[in-house]
């Protein structure tokens, strides 16, 4: 199992994060995919080849993954990474059908829980003031980037395994990086009266608390 205590805050911490997680799988050759500044090369031993892909002056080679395919041969990377990536292209089933492509054994890839930004402006408030929540809603000037996809919890687990079975590859894992509570003592219990009594009842409460979804994907085996 994939597992760590860590927790992070930002895009450094969380490569710190990924490799405290997953460093079994992350070597030999390494693609990563919208690497922003490249934070996880800092945490590979210097044998290891990384790649580092997308847009900014922090990558390895640019690549618009609205416009491009991933540039590479089947099966040519032993670990290919997309972290907080796919929400924010257009073409979320192409790319998430090449990273497939490209690697010959694992894949790791993150999505996030966009009902729970949601559920926590509305329990606590905007993001920062104008700005109801960080990557949504529509600013007065055109924005730099944003989130293309508005899903949850249950959707991200779904689109994983239905794309995961048409690539085949296999699930090795899904896991949610945190969980939030409605509280503890009496305030928990009137939190979640009030849920219950203004929500649906069929409404999976993961879907409001569960963090970013973290998947790990295996490469059948072609013998």
């Amino acid at each position: 199992m994939y597992e760590t205590d860590f927790h992070y805050t930002d895009r450094k911490t969380k490569a710190r994060y990924v490799w405290l997680k997953y460093r079994s799988i992350l070597e030999g050759r390494i693609l990563d995919v919208g690497a922003d500044a490249c934070h996880l090369r800092e945490h590979l031993p210097p044998e290891t080849y990384y790649r580092g892909i997308g847009l900014g002056a922090g990558v390895d080679q640019v690549v618009n993954l609205e416009e491009q395919l991933i540039p590479y041969p089947s099966e040519s990377f032993d670990c290919v990474l997309c972290l907080d990536v796919l929400e924010h292209i257009e073409n979320i089933h192409a790319v998430f059908d090449e990273v497939c492509r490209v690697t010959r054994k694992f894949a790791v890839v993150s999505l996030p829980n966009a009902w729970l930004d949601f559920y926590n402006m509305l329990r606590h408030g905007e993001y920062r003031p104008g700005q109801p929540m960080k990557f949504y809603g529509l600013p007065l000037e055109p924005p730099t980037d944003r989130h293309k996809w508005f899903f949850s919890a249950d959707e991200a687990k779904a689109f994983v395994t239905h794309r995961a079975s048409l690539n085949k590859v296999q699930i090795v894992q899904m896991d949610h990086e945190a969980w939030g509570t409605e509280g503890y003592g009496w305030r928990g219990v009137m939190r979640t009266w009030a849920r219950k009594l203004l929500l649906r009842p069929s409404l999976n409460v993961r879907n409001l608390y569960a963090g970013t979804l973290w998947v790990v994907l295996e490469k059948e085996s072609h013998g």
